[in-house]
């Protein structure tokens, strides 16, 4: 008998132990439940819930304990519906802060849409039309931002994060950090690139990314219809690999820094690292920041043996592989 009660005695501690451990956890939880470097951008979809969200932080590596904080909304009733839209989580922030974070309606939040082909002198123009932040700071940022490894720093690029900032609707606090925006577009941009390369079942070298991008962003500025941006993508590789200059307006077009309504040939004598007329290959960097489309287009171009191309009504263009036959529809057509 004195050995049974001393085993229930030393189970009593022991269960004892457990709970006030589980309890310590959870208070230390509800401290900083996040296991996060400084900040870090979540993306809430339309659809998506408050234990979806969790379970994939915890899949990151991004929650402490993502048991203990689902005991502990259980335990205090809260059953939190989140909103869609782009949060920024802070390390130090507590588990109460993080659910209200997601689920509260906030009043500054600005939804904006950035059309494709946007270049960033366009988007901090957007951004500042809708009191989000500054122009002149958010470009600002863009020149001192920390470029990721797949894209090169070269002082004659105006922008070089020109490309990489994802056109796509959004939702910002008025009067946002600058740098907030240029990292929720960017991890944007990386998100849609790795589903495209994984739909597509390629790879490729992080040298070659930004590559890809430029091609994307002429292929954006130039086609209309989507149907049409895997021939132009052709175009734009069948005239690189044999030597031929790209001349696509859009690139001279982006060397001025503002809107051309009409091409003449003085606009074709600007001495830019962007002209396509008056240099070889591609341009020194992305004209635009293009969307999904495009970025497809310059990753599976169709296969022809087109090397011209031009507009032949409001949407579409008329492909060719040989020159006369190019000169005799511009004459058709009125150019």
């Amino acid at each position: 008998m004195k050995k049974n009660k001393r085993i229930i005695r030393v189970a009593r501690i022991f269960v004892i132990m457990i709970i006030i451990i589980t309890i310590w956890q959870c208070f230390k939880i509800v401290d900083t439940p996040l296991k996060i470097n400084n900040e870090e951008i979540v993306e809430v979809a339309e659809g998506d819930s408050f234990y979806g969200i969790l379970d994939k932080l915890s899949e990151e590596g991004k929650i402490k304990n993502k048991f203990l904080v689902k005991l502990y909304l259980k335990i205090c009733g809260i059953k939190p519906e989140v909103l869609e839209g782009t949060y920024k989580l802070n390390k130090s922030m507590t588990l109460n802060e993080f659910v209200n974070l997601l689920t509260d309606s906030n009043k500054d939040k600005v939804y904006i849409t950035i059309p494709e082909g946007y270049t960033i002198d366009d988007i901090a123009e957007k951004l500042e039309e809708n009191n989000i932040c500054n122009s002149k700071e958010f470009i600002d940022s863009v020149k001192n931002y920390e470029l990721p490894k797949y894209i090169s720093n070269n002082p004659n690029k105006r922008y070089n994060l020109e490309g990489f900032l994802f056109p796509d609707t959004y939702s910002f606090n008025k009067n946002e950090n600058a740098d907030f925006i240029i990292k929720t577009m960017l991890n944007r941009f990386e998100k849609v690139w790795h589903e495209i390369v994984e739909d597509l079942n390629i790879s490729i070298p992080e040298e070659e990314i930004e590559k890809k991008v430029n091609v994307a962003s002429i292929i954006e500025k130039e086609a209309v219809v989507d149907s049409e941006r895997s021939f132009i993508s052709s175009v734009i590789y069948n005239r690189i690999a044999i030597g031929m200059p790209l001349q696509i307006d859009a690139t001279v077009i982006y060397s001025y820094g503002y809107h051309i309504e009409k091409m003449y040939e003085k606009y074709l004598e600007i001495d830019s690292p962007y002209n396509t007329y008056m240099y070889y290959g591609l341009p020194i960097g992305p004209i635009s920041n293009p969307g999904r489309a495009s970025l497809m287009a310059a990753l599976k171009p169709k296969e022809t043996d087109y090397l011209y191309y031009l507009l032949e009504s409001e949407n579409t263009h008329y492909f060719t592989d040989n020159y006369d036959d190019f000169l005799r529809r511009k004459e058709e057509l009125g150019y």
